[in-house]
């Protein structure tokens, strides 16, 4: 936690986004995964980084791992991921 709010990309994301936290954080990212997939599941490479990243946050950071879990939107994607 305290190395991801220190580092450049948090604060700017603070700055411009108004995201003061870790879990509004990834509700953007998720919010973004979510519309790729659903928008350009068509789109080979779109969909290829679009899961990537989804990977990338749920086995890069444990932490993270607990609060995606509680996020509505992957709650949603998980009960109806067909």
């Amino acid at each position: 936690d305290q190395v991801q709010k220190s580092s450049k990309l948090y604060r700017r994301l603070s700055e411009v986004l108004g995201l003061n936290d870790e879990t509004m954080v990834l509700s953007v990212f998720i919010g973004k995964i979510i519309t790729n997939l659903k928008y350009w599941g068509r789109c080979e490479p779109i969909t290829s980084k679009t899961l990537q990243l989804l990977n990338d946050l749920s086995i890069g950071y444990p932490a993270s791992v607990r609060k995606l879990v509680k996020l509505s939107a992957v709650q949603f994607m998980l009960n109806n991921h067909t």
